[in-house]
């Protein structure tokens, strides 16, 4: 069960206007001798104060001269103005296309004057349109847009921070229905930061029952009741009655919740009275849902059902009422068109002029979009050149040390070449002193070879002589053995012979040996 108490932005119920003061303001109106501020004041009254929330129909009729009015005399505001009462009569009719459609014209003008108080309001009335639709983001986008419009205005004025107030509202409302609550308590702090105890109370009201009821659901309760009672003091102060009884209702739902149903019964028992009383069909509801809950926990079930019944035919008015609201919407809807097709010659008429004027204004937009585009494009390409010039000069200080290292390495590569052919010819030098060097040990070498042949051929001359001798000898002892004629007398004299001639062989052969290892030893 939620009571929200969700402020509608922008559209803040004014007094109406009675027959005799829209007479009057119509007789200001005609009057072409007053200034026209006076006039544009007054119609501007008559379609808003008089028959917006009443004839939207009507609304639209007298919107409509105030527009053209402003066109004809060139006033851009009060244009946008008529625009924005426009499209909330559309609105109020139901037709939400042509309601958005006149909000962006008016919001186009505001842009272009720079009027944020304006241009906030008609985003907020935007965002409206998008809540009814349950389109919840587009609706929150367009309430943060009016925030920051809002942000521009100077805080001294009190007056431009109602609609902010309500903006903070709608969106904290928008995130209760989603189950936001974390987001939803931020906007509605904010909307308490902007009211205070003499400014704005009923809205400083709402806002607590709001958050007294998200406490509820997050189960603090204490926190709830806190801020159920500081909803209840202010409306009580205030002396809204129906205020009161709503803060009433929520402190029987609280206790329903805590299963404490004799307090529950208490304070939804008052609010049911004082709900009857001023025929409060919503707060009826509410109250008699929560004493059947009571009286149904506490086997009380004849006032339990009386109280379920009471709960059934209060809801049932309630979607009747609604139904006779479309209905009603319905009908503007059907009055309008009949009438529009009526005029339907003067309305394309002006319709056309209305078109050409903001063909004109486009045509204007898409020079200065022309403009814009042409100088980032200089910009762009200014930059696109700066970027290419810096890039140049890099490569070109990159080439220069790529080249310096080249310089550097060839330089290093001639000292090496340089080094090289100094050692080839120092190496040349010595092999050319190398060579001549061998030829002269190869001539020693050779000189010394031919002596040690020639030595040799000595040793074998040598040999051949003196080793003849001996072994001739030796032979002839042999054969003289040998011979038969050889008596044993004469062995003496031989064998004498034979080691005296093996002897001198022997001194031969030595002789050799000592010659040969001197030899060997000179070489």
């Amino acid at each position: 069960m939620k009571y929200l108490l969700c402020i509608s932005a922008y559209f803040l119920m004014l007094p109406i206007y009675g027959q005799s003061n829209i007479d009057s303001l119509r007789k200001v109106w005609n009057n072409e001798n007053l200034a026209d501020s006076i006039r544009i004041s007054c119609i501007n009254k008559i379609a808003w104060d008089g028959f917006l929330f009443t004839d939207p129909d009507s609304a639209f009729y007298y919107a409509k001269q105030h527009y053209d009015f402003a066109q004809k005399r060139g006033y851009a505001k009060e244009m946008a103005v008529a625009l924005n009462t426009q499209g909330t009569a559309f609105y109020m009719l139901g037709n939400y296309a042509k309601a958005i459609e006149c909000y962006y014209q008016s919001l186009s003008v505001k842009e272009k004057l720079k009027d944020y108080k304006g241009i906030a309001a008609t985003l907020n009335n935007i965002g409206m349109i998008y809540d009814d639709q349950g389109d919840h983001d587009k609706a929150i986008e367009h309430y943060e847009g009016a925030i920051e419009s809002f942000e521009r205005i100077s805080k001294e004025k009190v007056i431009d921070y109602q609609v902010l107030v309500a903006s903070y509202h709608n969106i904290g409302a928008l995130y209760v229905n989603t189950n936001n609550f974390p987001k939803a308590l931020e906007y509605f702090n904010r909307s308490l930061e902007l009211t205070t105890e003499s400014k704005f109370l009923r809205e400083r009201a709402y806002a607590y029952s709001n958050m007294g009821y998200i406490f509820l659901e997050l189960k603090e309760t204490q926190k709830s009741k806190v801020y159920f009672g500081k909803a209840y003091d202010i409306l009580k102060n205030l002396g809204d009655e129906n205020g009161m009884i709503g803060a009433l209702n929520n402190f029987g739902f609280l206790y329903v919740t805590q299963q404490q149903y004799p307090q529950a019964i208490a304070h939804a028992t008052e609010a049911l009275d004082r709900a009857q009383k001023i025929d409060a069909t919503t707060q009826i509801k509410n109250a008699a849902q929560s004493l059947y809950l009571s009286y149904k926990e506490l086997k009380q079930f004849d006032l339990a059902l009386s109280m379920h019944e009471l709960y059934i035919n209060s809801r049932d008015s309630i979607e009747s009422d609604k139904n006779k609201l479309e209905v009603l919407r319905q009908e503007f809807k059907y009055k309008y068109e009949r009438q529009a097709a009526a005029d339907s010659v003067a309305y394309a008429a002006q319709r056309q002029i209305q078109e050409l004027k903001i063909s004109e204004q486009q045509t204007e937009l898409e020079a200065e979009k022309i403009q814009r585009l042409l100088l980032y494009s200089i910009m762009g390409l200014l930059t696109i050149l700066a970027i290419g010039g810096y890039k140049g000069y890099k490569r070109k200080q990159l080439a220069n040390c790529i080249i310096t290292k080249q310089k550097l390495e060839v330089e290093e590569q001639r000292d090496k070449i340089a080094e090289q052919h100094r050692l080839l010819e120092e190496n040349s030098l010595k092999l050319i002193e190398f060579n001549n060097n061998l030829e002269a040990q190869v001539a020693e070498r050779t000189s010394e070879l031919e002596s040690s042949l020639n030595q040799i051929r000595n040793y074998q001359f040598a040999l051949a002589h003196k080793i003849r001798a001996p072994y001739v000898s030796l032979v002839g002892l042999l054969n003289l053995i040998e011979d038969d004629r050889f008596d044993s007398n004469e062995n003496k004299a031989v064998l004498e012979k034979l080691d005296d001639t093996s002897k001198r062989i022997t001194t031969v052969l030595q002789d050799i040996a000592v010659e040969l290892n001197a030899f060997d030893t000179e070489k």
